[in-house]
């Protein structure tokens, strides 16, 4: 017996071990990515693809470097695996710019044809399954004929419940209606925003309900969202500006390069919210500009003392409901 426990613990012992080990290489991936020092990002992409060779992830991963890195062919053969496992990222093959010295390569064009048919596939499957799911909804007692609609979006690894309990007294002392979805995808104790497709599937799905149950008005409609979910609110307020009254990011991670608002959209107020402890804080200030090139109505509101958090308590609902009547005067939606 005390053989076979010393085993097990040796046994967990390493395989704690081994999975640090995997996050410091992802960790120095990311950095090294970051960092634009491709030489090192390769490096760490095949260490991790030696590990993990049926990963369609790691795959697209090494391909990436690889053509970043002027290796072609082994671009190819990498980002083909990736497809033959079953990677579903569209948009990754189409707009990154690691890519770009493969895509007039008719391998490439294979490839990324492959691609498609595995995102439609893998989309028609999560909408079979989202078309049946109930989101999680708060009406307040003293709702007008025609209210105003907050639809929340949450972080990784949580529910819509979280974001029902985090928004709902909010939701009363602006007699707004609160829906809040389940990402679906399994996450930790919750759910995850996986892909991008579905995520914007599922806000345009839960708006058109709302509209249809609830005779929501579709010109006050504001999207909210913390951690992952702000990562959603900041690209769909710009790809699907027409949609919203107005976006409230919690704690986001902006990206200029996962949006592709066209020059001639009107977009809605931008409230970005945030802890100064946020280690994402900073992308806030870059948010901010690229939003003010456009003539959007953004505010920036760092947070004195909190972090990677949604605002909590009396003083957090004083934050939220500053942040939804900020984008109520300055919308430009009829």
């Amino acid at each position: 017996m005390r053989s076979f426990l010393a085993t097990l613990a040796l046994a967990l012992i390493i395989s704690v071990a081994h999975a640090q080990s995997d996050q410091r290489l992802v960790d120095r991936y990311d950095k090294a990515v970051a960092a634009q020092n491709y030489t090192l990002a390769l490096k760490s992409a095949k260490e991790i693809n030696e590990r993990y060779p049926d990963s369609a992830t790691w795959n697209f991963n090494l391909g990436s470097m690889l053509a970043r890195t002027d290796d072609p062919d082994g671009a190819i053969e990498a980002l083909k695996k990736a497809a033959d496992l079953g990677y579903t990222g569209t948009r990754s093959f189409e707009q990154s710019e690691d890519l770009d010295p493969l895509r007039e390569d008719e391998r490439f064009k294979s490839i990324l044809r492959q691609v498609q048919r595995n995102a439609q596939a893998r989309l028609n499957e999560y909408i079979a399954e989202a078309e049946n799911h109930k989101p999680k909804t708060h009406i307040p007692n003293n709702t007008p004929e025609s209210p105003a609609l907050i639809l929340a979006l949450h972080g990784t690894g949580m529910t819509g419940t979280d974001m029902i309990d985090a928004l709902k007294e909010t939701a009363d002392q602006l007699n707004m209606i609160l829906i809040a979805p389940d990402a679906l995808r399994p996450a930790g104790d919750g759910f995850s925003w996986t892909y991008r497709d579905e995520s914007e599937w599922m806000v345009n799905h839960t708006i058109n309900q709302a509209i249809e149950q609830h005779n929501i008005d579709p010109s006050q409609i504001h999207l909210v969202g913390f951690s992952q979910g702000a990562n959603i609110a900041l690209i769909m307020g710009q790809t699907h500006p027409n949609l919203f009254a107005g976006i409230i990011p919690i704690c986001g991670h902006y990206e200029p390069q996962n949006a592709s608002a066209k020059d001639s959209a009107t977009l809605p107020p931008f409230y970005l919210l945030t802890g100064a402890r946020d280690p994402w804080k900073k992308t806030y200030t870059l948010a901010k500009r690229d939003l003010t090139k456009s003539n959007t109505p953004v505010q920036v509101r760092m947070l004195a003392g909190k972090g990677h958090q949604i605002p909590t308590g009396p003083a957090g609902v004083k934050e939220l409901v500053r942040a939804i009547t900020w984008c109520q005067n300055n919308s430009t939606s009829d």
